[in-house]
C-alpha cells in the first residue's frame, strides 16, 4: 500500500509544510504514515497525490528519520524520475542494511513518526 504523505502537524499536507521562497528550488516537510503491507523492494511513495501543493514534477532529495525505530530499522528513499514511482525501503541497523520482509506493517510501524524533508525542482 502507498505511503500516505502528511504536513508537519500530522494533518493533511498545507501550503505552511512547503517553501517555494528558494529561486528555483522547493522545499517540503511534512510526515509519512505507513499501513497496509511492505512490499519486497520499498513501499510506494506517491508525490503526485500532493504536486497540487508543491507545483513541482521534479524531487531531486528526500532525507527520512523515524522518530522510534530509528535503532532498529532506518528509512532509505529511492530515487524516480516519476513522481509516483518513488519507493520507501525499510533496512536493519543491525545486520548491515538487510531489507525487512514483505509482510504487514507491525504496530511499531504504523504507529510511529516518520519526518521526511524534501527539495524539489520549481516550475518556471
Amino acid at each position: 500500500m502507498s505511503i500516505q504523505i502528511l504536513g508537519t502537524d500530522g494533518n493533511s499536507l498545507t501550503s505552511r509544510d512547503v517553501d517555494a521562497s528558494a529561486n528555483n528550488l522547493v522545499y517540503v516537510q511534512g510526515q509519512l504514515k505507513f499501513s497496509g503491507n511492505y512490499a519486497t523492494g520499498g513501499d510506494t511513495l506517491d508525490w503526485t497525490t500532493v504536486a497540487d501543493k508543491i507545483c513541482s514534477d521534479q524531487c531531486l532529495a528526500l532525507f527520512l528519520d523515524w522518530q522510534g525505530l530509528g535503532n532498529s530499522y532506518w528509512p532509505i528513499g529511492l530515487v524516480s524520475t516519476p513522481l509516483n514511482g518513488w519507493k520507501v525501503k525499510v533496512a536493519q541497523v543491525n545486520t548491515y542494511g538487510t531489507e525487512h520482509a514483505a509482510s504487514a506493517y507491525e504496530a511499531a510501524y504504523t504507529g510511529d513518526t516518520v519526518y521526511f524533508s524534501a527539495c524539489f525542482r520549481k516550475l518556471l
